[in-house]
């Protein structure tokens, strides 16, 4: 009995300079039928400023295309803890990921005391359970969750049936994760992942490590990760979405770099 197919979904970094409505066609275009939508970034990190966090002209636009796509939303993107900000929920954020239809909104984590992770964390998940919405935890080494370890702690502390883990391949390698430390957690916080691929070389230094998350990640294949390990490491069931933003490849139209990802996610499933 053959294995169903995972569920493929587009991460907005991977096309950024697409609209939230041109990314529905563009991942449609492409061949995914999920994708993931930033409608929010803290300012600073690069995100163009759709105006999509309230009935909008944008947001009912993408609404029409989602409509006569078929295509999902698996992900709405990002929130971050910071200290200097006691209120890290945007107004409009958890009303509009639902209103996409979205099934996770992720969240990072600049907190550098836990215990303030871990309380903003469960405050986060407490008013998305009211929208029908689940979060994602992701860690990053530059940031208060460094590790999978550290991610999976904080998502059980929390006892948020709600909760769960994202595993980021590009943050995970940088982290020192290896695809055998999944199985030391449980597989139940796992919804689903993000996959890129990168050179062997870690960034020594936090800004070049952001620097390489934001605009230097490679397509599946084209890197030195151990990709094939980490994908049959995870759940089977769990959607893999491909966020590899590269910019070296920047100037080509997004629907070309989103058929160059599609392509590489099945090749790296071993569907090509």
């Amino acid at each position: 009995m053959s294995m169903p197919a995972r569920e493929l979904s587009l991460a907005h970094l991977s096309v950024l300079d697409a609209t939230p409505p041109e990314l529905v066609s563009v991942a449609a275009a492409a061949g995914f039928r999920k994708i993931g939508i930033r409608a929010y970034a803290t300012p600073g990190v690069g995100m163009p400023p759709y105006d999509i966090l309230g009935d909008t002209p944008m947001l009912r636009e993408t609404l029409a295309r989602l409509a006569d796509t078929g295509v999902s939303v698996l992900d709405v993107e990002f929130l971050r803890f910071e200290p200097e900000i006691a209120q890290g929920i945007p107004e409009g954020f958890l009303e509009i990921a639902a209103r996409l239809g979205a099934q996770y909104v992720l969240v990072m984590s600049a907190e550098p005391v836990e215990a303030r992770t871990l309380e903003r964390f469960g405050d986060l998940c407490e008013r998305a359970r009211h929208f029908g919405l689940n979060v994602c935890l992701e860690f990053a080494i530059y940031t208060g969750v460094k590790t999978l370890a550290d991610a999976a702690r904080l998502v059980k502390q929390s006892g948020c049936a709600n909760a769960s883990v994202l595993i980021d391949a590009l943050h995970f390698s940088r982290s020192g994760g290896v695809p055998g430390d999944i199985a030391g957690v449980d597989a139940s916080l796992f919804k689903y992942a993000q996959i890129c691929d990168a050179v062997a070389a870690i960034p020594a230094e936090a800004p070049d490590l952001i620097r390489e998350a934001r605009t230097g990640r490679l397509l599946p294949g084209d890197g030195a990760l151990p990709l094939h390990e980490l994908v049959a490491a995870l759940p089977a069931a769990i959607p893999l979405a491909v966020e590899a933003p590269d910019r070296t490849t920047a100037a080509l139209p997004a629907l070309e770099r989103a058929r160059r990802a599609y392509r590489a996610m099945k090749a790296l499933l071993g569907g090509a």
